[in-house]
């Protein structure tokens, strides 16, 4: 659980908050899920959610189970609402930001449905990366954090996000057709 570590110097605060995180880890995922309609974006809502709830383990104690449980999931539905509309301004911005470089670049239409077709085709070869490197790829080239900002994210060191992004890159290559000599 991530946000474990962050509460180290209060274990009764840790040990009451890892209870009811696994107690309602299913009603809380379900919960964000309905909203995201993606399971990764649904375990980020979850996690941001109980990190938020760090700031609020005293109320949380003094609540029953049935308030627990509602005020849990009250969270974690707005902080998914929450995610989903920072997802919905960053396509729009990227949508507008697209529009305007085609636009101001003069493309026939022919040639703008062959740059989608080979963005669709990226798309689909970088969801068939492993896990960790999607992740690396995506940290790095969508939301463009350097790479001490992605070892930081994956919690592993500078020099290992830069053979992680390398390995990538290459067997993004491959996927892509262009590794063959």
């Amino acid at each position: 659980m991530l946000f474990l570590p962050l509460m180290e110097n209060l274990p009764d605060d840790a040990d009451f908050l890892a209870e009811a995180y696994h107690r309602h880890q299913r009603l809380l995922y379900g919960q964000a899920l309905k909203v995201l309609r993606n399971p990764e974006d649904a375990e980020d809502a979850v996690q941001t959610a109980m990190l938020r709830l760090i700031q609020k383990v005293s109320l949380l104690k003094s609540l029953d189970g049935n308030k627990l449980a509602s005020y849990l999931v009250i969270t974690c539905r707005n902080t998914a609402i929450n995610l989903y509309r920072q997802n919905q301004a960053r396509a729009a911005r990227q949508g507008e930001m697209a529009e305007e470089a085609t636009a101001a670049s003069g493309e026939s239409p022919v040639a703008q449905v062959l740059d989608r077709e080979a963005v669709d085709r990226v798309k689909a070869a970088i969801r068939q990366l492993p896990r960790r490197e999607r992740d690396a790829m995506t940290l790095r080239y969508v939301q463009e954090l350097t790479d001490a900002e992605v070892a930081h994210s994956l919690g592993i060191r500078p020099v290992s996000a830069r053979a992680l992004l390398s390995r990538g890159r290459k067997r993004l290559k491959e996927l892509l057709g262009e590794g063959r000599g």
